[in-house]
């Protein structure tokens, strides 16, 4: 498919002219007006002399402005380079002058809003003439003034010479202590993959789309273009914050959200979320991360059963790889990075062995019409295809045999946490000045919330270091979000057969250890695998039971164990469906291991009431008499809970079952 954005906007405007096509804050342009208003910013930018292949630094927030002002650029034959809104003066410095930008438009940023002149003289000593700089706010007002005609021939004329697969626009991706990379992307890329994803979610999209991430960023850009691609509606999020994340879906009742985990957990902290949300959210897309089922269920329920939709890309691949469906189990979708996008060849490779089969794990390399034109400025040697025209990612992963995607880590070092670009060696070196290291290797891991975690593995020159005290240390000379999550002791690295650290080796012990850290935590605070509602009226308690007995069969309980543990299942679901309501109501049952015993909790609403009571029922009695310990409580707000606790056989360990599964796949 080879069509550019201007013939995109002006097939949308002539079909859905009058439809909503973008909203942030109280502003909103429907088709016809956004084609309108990008059409006046490009006629401007072309009186002011705007030549076909001029790079032009945009550089400002989310908004509408924005939005108007890439098309504007890119009618107008020019390729935007979207520069972050929170990037400091010498870093805006730095970019312009490496892409070899000759013009700038300047909006609303982070230097910018408390000293204007400072963010002109960015851009200036970068090599932009200051005559070639336009204000947001001035060529907004001047494009608004529609009492000077537009001459649609000289745009139509301008919009003709930019081809398809001509680069149109830059995003800066990776890179801290070194120059990122300037990755070229056009709109033959951008709206393939646009068209792609649409079509592979078009049973789980709705017609409007929250889209609370950075315009700046590929992902940001692409959930506009994917919507804007359709004729459907995009609200743009302008300050991403979770609070005016849920009052925008509220208020517009919108079905679908774009954004990251950490906004996510955000809402589901927040204490009218399911007044707000819930009935209203059908899809929650993310991009490329870990997360647990446990966390997936909990964030699902919270947003009102909104299906959370893992995906994975690079700005490179412009940027949407895989992504899960809707009808993919949670078990999957919590693991894995979804499916390939139809069209896209996607493989396993390794160094020496070419491409692998299903379940190995190698480097993620992709094929398709979704690829970047390339680095700018860098030489063929340097690019990421090979000689067959494979993009190499830098990804470790693996497909399994139904094409689901899941990730294992980067070959690159840097570390991506939270969007922000972090270099490891610079950790590396403060971590060596300190007098009891003897070396040190900073890695990235997995991470539920912010993608990816910062993990130190030390060689201590004596003693093993306290963790407290690293971070005392490192904290005098390191921003927060740098610091290490854990600090891992090993007597020695691993090294290859040339005597050098086998790094690849100490990511798979890295990630070991990891995953006892958390299965430890996890089960010192009850890990809970298993949280569902039983209707106290309508619902029959045979499909919970069987549930739950095929659970504690998996975790080796005798087979007396597990009929004592389902006869006592099956009395409390009696017992509270028939003794404690006087209408309708449901029980919460959860299943949750802890170190030392398994733990099936029920909560409800009804009438609370202790099972040892002295006028406790035949059930009451039943329950108690197979269980190995009972407890019970009422809550603040008058729900009753009442734990049931079964010890493990003697001889069943819970943290090597929980690793054996979690390397099966299985939990």
């Amino acid at each position: 498919m080879e069509y550019s954005f201007s013939s995109m906007l002006e097939q949308m405007a002539l079909e859905h002219g009058d439809r909503p096509a973008v909203t942030c804050g109280n502003a909103t342009l429907n088709y016809s007006e956004l084609l309108d208003a990008s059409r006046r910013c490009a006629d401007i930018f072309i009186a002011a002399g705007m030549k076909k292949g001029e790079k032009v630094i945009l550089w400002a927030v989310n908004g509408i402005d924005w939005i108007t002002e890439f098309f504007g650029i890119i009618f107008a034959g020019g390729i935007a380079v979207l520069m972050n809104y929170g990037m400091n003066e010498d870093g805006v410095t730095q970019l312009t002058e490496y892409v070899g930008a000759n013009r700038a438009v300047i909006g609303a940023n982070k230097i910018s809003a408390a000293a204007p002149e400072k963010a002109v003289n960015a851009v200036v000593s970068g090599g932009v003439p200051k005559e070639n700089i336009f204000l947001s706010a001035e060529l907004m007002k001047k494009a608004a003034d529609t009492s000077t005609p537009l001459d649609i021939e000289v745009c139509r004329k301008r919009e003709m010479q930019v081809q398809p697969k001509d680069t149109q626009f830059i995003i800066f991706t990776t890179g801290t202590t070194s120059m990122p990379k300037a990755v070229q992307l056009s709109s033959f890329s951008v709206l393939n993959d646009a068209e792609i994803v649409m079509e592979h979610l078009k049973n789980d999209i709705t017609s409007s789309i929250c889209n609370a991430l950075p315009l700046f960023h590929s992902y940001g850009l692409a959930m506009t273009m994917m919507w804007l691609c359709k004729g459907m509606h995009t609200y743009i999020v302008d300050a991403i914050k979770p609070q005016n994340v849920l009052d925008m879906v509220y208020k517009n009742k919108i079905g679908t959200i774009a954004t990251v985990g950490a906004i996510y957990s955000g809402i589901t902290a927040l204490p009218d979320v399911e007044e707000k949300i819930k009935g209203v959210v059908k899809t929650c897309l993310v991009g490329g991360g870990f997360t647990t089922p446990t966390e997936m269920m909990r964030v699902e329920n919270m947003l009102g059963g909104g299906k959370m939709l893992i995906g994975y890309g690079q700005t490179e691949c412009s940027p949407v790889v895989s992504v899960n469906i809707g009808a993919d189990p949670l078990e999957k979708r919590a693991v894995s990075v979804g499916r390939i996008l139809p069209g896209i060849d996607v493989r396993i490779w390794v160094k020496d062995k070419g491409f692998v089969g299903a379940g190995e794990i190698g480097e993620v390399v992709v094929k398709g019409p979704i690829t970047m034109n390339g680095y700018l400025n860098l030489p063929p040697e340097q690019q990421p295809f090979d000689e067959d025209g494979w993009l190499h990612t830098g990804d470790l992963g693996t497909i399994d045999e139904n094409g689901l995607l899941s990730l294992s880590g980067r070959i690159k070092d840097i570390i991506i946490r939270s969007g922000e670009n972090i270099s490891p060696s610079e950790i590396e070196k403060k971590i060596m000045e300190h007098p009891n290291v003897k070396d040190a290797k900073v890695m990235g891991a997995p991470h539920p919330i912010w993608g990816e975690s910062v993990e130190a593995c030390i060689v201590p020159q004596t003693e093993p270091l306290d963790d407290n005290e690293m971070t005392v240390f490192l904290k005098k000379s390191l921003a927060s979000y740098k610091i290490p999550s854990h600090y891992f002791m090993f007597s020695e690295f691993p090294l290859n057969t040339n005597g050098k650290l086998d790094a690849r080796g100490l990511k798979v012990m890295l990630l070991e250890k990891l995953r006892k850290v958390f299965i430890s935590n996890s089960l010192n605070e009850g890990l809970r695998i298993i949280n569902t509602k039983v209707g106290n009226r309508s619902y029959t308690i045979t499909p919970v039971c069987d549930m739950v007995q095929g659970l504690v069969e998996q975790l080796s309980f005798s087979g007396r164990q597990v009929r004592r543990i389902r006869l006592a299942v099956e009395e409390m679901l009696t017992e509270r469906i028939a003794n404690a309501y006087d209408t309708n109501g449901e029980i919460t049952l959860e299943i949750i291991l802890m170190p030392q015993w398994l733990r099936i909790n029920f909560t409800d609403s009804g009438k609370p009431y202790r099972l040892d009571d002295e006028q406790a029922t035949m059930s009451a009695r039943i329950i108690l008499a197979n269980v190995d310990a009972y407890a019970a409580s009422v809550s603040d707000n008058g729900s009753f809970s009442s734990n049931l606790d079964w010890q493990y056989s003697d001889g069943f360990d819970i943290n090597e079952y929980l690793m054996r599964n979690h390397e099966e796949g299985k939990a």
